[in-house]
């Protein structure tokens, strides 16, 4: 196992199509590369190989796939041409799928081999609702401490941190009706102010993904004639909700949909426009006699260091500047109560 490197997902479809494993691979890097530079030397340079590797992955990759993926106009630069986009589109879809199933099997396949370990790291197990950041987390909280992550809803996770199955419950809040409500309940219903507290995570901003031209500024203009929509998996039955906001973002950048709610960090991702709803804080709770152990104060110290920060910056929408403050249960639910009274 490597150490102090979070494992991904290799989706190597494009192996299926005629190139081999490894140019596959690094025909998605290049048109990544490609899709934010000037040119293709540039995006070589970016790459760490040569322009004639380059070119020539970009010509293996043509006559794989039957299309050019690359406009080389003379004076313009290169410009990926509409089966470039969707190579990436596809791309990302693919790793947004394999996403949830593979962070599941990584944290049991990683749990697994540490029992059989000497001298094993301190250890936390989450339950959590997915979020970007998470992944963040683990990476920087890895040469010190397992940080295992069960990707679930913020529903189900409380209600197993509630019943003993996990150290951790990672859950958001919006700021607005009626999923501020939701929160409340659930929060009362499985936690206790006694013996449970919360830390403060991330702050994330939600919204609608919306495409290029669309004309859509805000939720009435849903209701548009024409107007197509796509919606998320209901949280019951979505293993990944972060991943769900990836497959809206998708099928808004593919031309399968016009708008759907998400993540202004997916959105950003798929180059997409954003209009603004409403914030979302993300807790981890947890109980009180947890907070005071070893493990939990390793955790503590990435939250609170300069490192998390830093990597939270990167992803539009989030802010990460109360990442480690502890917070009591009861002055959520009166901050929970307020939002309602105030509606």
């Amino acid at each position: 196992m490597h150490k102090g490197r979070a494992i991904q997902p290799e989706a190597t479809w494009l192996a299926g199509e005629g190139l081999t494993r490894e140019r596959g691979r690094m025909l998605t890097r290049l048109l990544n590369a490609l899709a934010g530079a000037a040119s293709l030397s540039d995006a070589a340079r970016k790459l760490g190989v040569s322009y004639r590797y380059a070119w020539g992955l970009l010509g293996d990759g043509a006559a794989a796939l039957g299309g050019p993926l690359v406009d080389m106009g003379r004076g313009r630069g290169a410009k990926l041409t509409p089966l470039g986009r969707k190579v990436l589109q596809a791309d990302a879809r693919l790793r947004s799928a394999l996403a949830a199933p593979f962070e599941r099997l990584r944290g049991e396949l990683a749990a697994l081999l540490a029992e059989a370990l000497p001298g094993r790291r301190p250890h936390l197990a989450a339950c959590a609702s997915h979020d970007l950041a998470l992944g963040e987390l683990a990476r920087l909280c890895a040469p010190r401490l397992d940080l295992d992550i069960a990707v679930r809803g913020a529903d189900e996770s409380l209600a197993a941190l509630a019943q003993g199955q996990c150290d951790l419950a990672g859950f958001h809040v919006a700021d607005a009706l009626p999923r501020a409500a939701a929160a409340a309940a659930a929060l009362g219903r499985w936690l206790d102010p006694r013996k449970h507290q919360l830390v403060n995570f991330v702050t994330r901003e939600q919204g609608l993904i919306v495409r290029h031209g669309a004309r859509i500024r805000g939720v009435h203009d849903l209701a548009r004639p024409g107007v197509r929509f796509v919606d998320r998996a209901p949280p019951g039955d979505a293993r990944d909700p972060a991943g769900a906001d990836l497959q809206v973002a998708a099928a808004v950048a593919e031309g399968r949909a016009d708008a759907g709610f998400g993540l202004r960090a997916a959105a950003a991702r798929f180059r997409l426009d954003f209009v603004p709803l409403a914030t979302e804080r993300y807790f981890l709770a947890a109980a009180r006699a947890t907070l005071r152990g070893a493990p939990f104060q390793d955790l503590q110290q990435v939250l609170r260091g300069s490192d998390f920060r830093a990597a939270v910056a990167r992803l539009p929408g989030y802010d990460a500047s109360q990442a480690g403050r502890r917070e009591s249960l009861a002055a959520a639910l009166s901050w929970l109560e307020g939002l309602r009274r105030g509606a």
